[in-house]
């Protein structure tokens, strides 16, 4: 907390001698980081460009430097303090690219996905998110694995998009099939198998009924739907005897 003193000083922008330092080593501090994120950007930029990677579509230049104007903080304990200071800071930075299917707008689309990525001293590059593990390799290894992910994903979004289509024309049919059903949609099921490793998630068609009963149906990349799972509830009320009794009406 500031004293009387120390408040005076600082509206009238004086500072003792040690907080003049520390304001200095600040902005100091501040304009080297800024000047090494610059130097460290040009460097990873030339050796790409070199190496074949291309701007715009191997990787991506975000790094921006601005004049800010901020409160900060400097020492400690009774001699801390607060002051406004004008410095060089930075923001973004190289990154490569590689292509994702997302969903834009509740449209699936194709987007780059930048990553961080480091220069070993070696010329080799290192990138856990495009090799996969954190073994340094060649540049000829990224752009091959990068392209290898974009053709991935264009596969994806022409899978994705048939599989859309099936169950679109599956929840059609089901309406005509169950025109009681007070619901039919798609969803998503959680199929446990006694522990989460070999559990999973899992895509249906769930047809539902004014009593809760519902038929849960799976649909294949043919588009040919099977029965996945039925819940019925006036079975789940009734007692093995009336279940024996069912049974004999309808093989007898």
């Amino acid at each position: 907390m500031k004293n009387e003193g120390q408040q005076l000083e600082l509206e009238l922008e004086m500072f003792t001698v040690e907080q003049e330092k520390m304001v200095q080593e600040y902005i100091e501090r501040s304009e080297r980081d800024t000047q090494n994120q610059i130097a460290r950007a040009e460097r990873d930029v030339k050796f790409l460009l070199e190496n074949g990677f291309h701007l715009g579509y191997h990787f991506e230049n975000t790094l921006k430097t601005e004049t800010v104007t901020r409160d900060v903080r400097l020492g400690y304990g009774d001699e801390r303090f607060e002051t406004e200071i004008t410095v060089n800071t930075w923001s973004g930075g190289v990154y490569l690219l590689y292509d994702i299917v997302t969903q834009e707008n509740g449209e699936l689309v194709i987007k780059k996905h930048s990553v961080s990525f480091g220069i070993t001293s070696d010329k080799k590059i290192e990138s856990y998110q495009i090799v996969g593990s954190s073994r340094a390799v060649k540049p000829r290894t990224i752009l091959d694995k990068i392209d290898d992910k974009n053709v991935a994903a264009k596969e994806k979004l022409s899978s994705l998009i048939v599989k859309d289509l099936n169950f679109n024309v599956a929840i059609s049919q089901l309406n005509h099939e169950f025109p009681t059903a007070t619901s039919v949609e798609k969803r998503d099921e959680w199929i446990s198998n006694g522990n989460y490793r070999n559990s999973y998630s899992k895509e249906v068609i769930v047809v539902k009924f004014a009593n809760d009963s519902s038929i849960m149906f799976e649909v294949d990349y043919k588009g040919e739907k099977r029965i996945f799972k039925i819940y019925d509830v006036e079975e789940l009320k009734m007692t093995n005897e009336q279940k024996v009794e069912r049974l004999v009406k309808r093989v007898g």
